[in-house]
């Protein structure tokens, strides 16, 4: 079921991303009517597309997952595969890496209609973010998507990300300062399952940020 807090951040997803869609189509119209310098009547398009053709390409993007408070990197972290273009490592437990604006990220992005499901779905990778267990320290991993119950997660209000069989099970960016992630321009966390609560709130309260 999709909570209120999901439903409120994808909202802002899809006005943010239909906005930006309308307006790069009107660019695109207005361009190619410079363009035209035959005598015959240009043929008009419609310069904000349909409610449809918007809807079609939101269901197409997909955004990061991070951590609201910066910790220690002021750019934030975002819940992100271990590795980077051929070395993407998609058996290894997932981590919480600077966010990766600006080059290539698919290795961080979340199909935003499958989080209308619950379902953290990496469209790149057509595979979904499954705790390892219930356990305390469970390591967050890639699997199949299957709907199972340790692949089920709501947004709580708080923006705890948790199980949705196990609401007090949430997932948590570790304690301590960040690590080298392979160059001194980017750090990174491990992430598990922990107890949700006040005391780690910091490092357990998560929003969707559209990548740039």
């Amino acid at each position: 079921m999709l909570s209120r807090r999901w439903d409120v951040l994808l909202k802002n997803v899809i006005t943010t991303l239909g906005t930006t869609l309308a307006v790069s189509v009107l660019v695109v119209a207005c361009t190619n009517s410079t363009d035209d310098e035959s005598g015959s009547p240009a043929v008009e398009q419609d310069a904000v597309p349909s409610e449809a053709a918007e809807s079609q390409q939101v269901q197409g993007e997909s955004v990061f997952l991070r951590v609201i408070a910066p910790l220690d990197e002021p750019r934030g972290y975002c819940l992100d595969i271990p590795g980077h273009l051929e070395g993407v490592q998609v058996e290894s437990p997932m981590q919480a890496h600077t966010c990766k604006h600006g080059l290539w990220n698919e290795d961080g992005r979340f199909d935003v209609a499958a989080l209308g499901d619950g379902e953290l779905r990496m469209p790149h990778y057509e595979l979904c973010l499954q705790a390892e267990s219930t356990s305390i320290g469970a390591r967050l991993l890639l699997a199949e998507c299957t709907g199972a119950e340790l692949q089920t997660w709501t947004l709580q209000d708080s923006g705890q990300i948790a199980l949705e069989a196990f609401p007090q099970k949430c997932i948590t960016v570790e304690d301590g300062p960040g690590r080298d992630a392979g160059g001194p321009q980017y750090r990174m966390k491990g992430v598990g399952l922990d107890a949700c609560g006040e005391q780690a709130s910091e490092r357990q309260r998560w929003t969707i940020v559209i990548p740039r």
